[in-house]
């Protein structure tokens, strides 16, 4: 069961991403983070009211809190580099943030197999590859554009991974809402200060709740999935959501890379799949 809601948060994250990097491009995305978290936290209040489940008394829901900003700020971040950059060549390196929950379960006192250790070292050397492009006026190579903002956002993606996963050992649903809560905590005082133009008619309007309903729905699912499996492997499966965002931006963004950038994306998608043989 942890395996098939790892896949399932791998789908709604990589449709997310591509849709909030894609229209970050013209929209703010302050306002895509609005409307996608208030439309998360009004689908989790109908699912707790649904199960009538009250709040509980556990002090690791404390964890959500931390999750809760440290993912706003990887999302922030991420959709930031996905607008300024190529879709296809940025995603697989925010998702190699997974590293770190790897890093940690080491620390905790697990151990990693071979097979593991060459999946990191794989990512890191396709993560290398993907990012250097050609400068065609000065005939010289240069990174990838965006590339500073999708690697802060990969570091904080591995540590949302951690914290989320102690917040909800007992309590998924619980941890999921107060996420989202301290989310909107943070959010409206920057929006309010920042007075981004809040018109997005309602064709906008429109992907930005269907992206809101995927990315809460993925975030949901690996909840469910760490509360029930282990997270070295739920991280891991759930990251391979780029492969998802890379298919979409080929086919729908008509997005074109070098054959080598194209390689190394491959070998950090692999490298990522290769890690959940933790």
């Amino acid at each position: 069961m942890s395996i098939v809601l790892s896949v399932l948060a791998c789908f709604g994250w990589g449709i997310a991403d591509f849709i909030g990097g894609f229209k970050s491009r013209t929209m703010s995305t302050l306002i895509i983070l609005l409307v996608s978290t208030l439309t998360g936290c009004v689908f989790l209040a109908l699912i707790l009211w649904f199960v009538n489940k009250p709040f509980p008394a556990d002090p690791l829901l404390v964890w959500a809190i931390p999750a809760g900003i440290t993912g706003l700020a990887a999302i922030s971040m991420l959709y930031r580099s996905l607008a300024v950059g190529t879709i296809s060549i940025l995603a697989p390196i925010s998702a190699s943030g997974v590293i770190l929950p790897v890093i940690w379960g080491l620390c905790s006192g697990d151990t990693v197999s071979g097979l593991s250790l060459f999946g990191i070292i794989i990512a890191i050397s396709g993560s290398l590859m993907a990012v250097i492009e050609k400068d065609p006026e000065k005939n010289t190579k240069k990174l990838t554009k965006g590339i500073g903002l999708a690697t802060g956002s990969a570091v904080l993606v591995g540590i949302y991974f951690i914290t989320m996963d102690r917040a909800c050992t007992f309590h998924p649903i619980w941890a999921s809402m107060i996420t989202r809560v301290s989310t909107i905590i943070v959010l409206a005082p920057v929006i309010f200060f920042m007075k981004p133009g809040l018109n997005t008619g309602k064709t906008q309007l429109g992907f930005l709740i269907f992206m809101g309903l995927m990315d809460t729905s993925a975030a949901f699912c690996f909840a469910l999935a760490s509360s029930k499996g282990m997270l070295s492997q739920v991280a891991v499966i759930s990251s391979l959501y780029p492969a998802v965002t890379v298919i979409l931006s080929t086919i729908i963004a008509k997005e074109r890379i070098r054959k080598i950038q194209g390689a190394g994306v491959f070998l950090a998608i692999t490298g990522i799949a290769l890690i959940s043989a933790f």
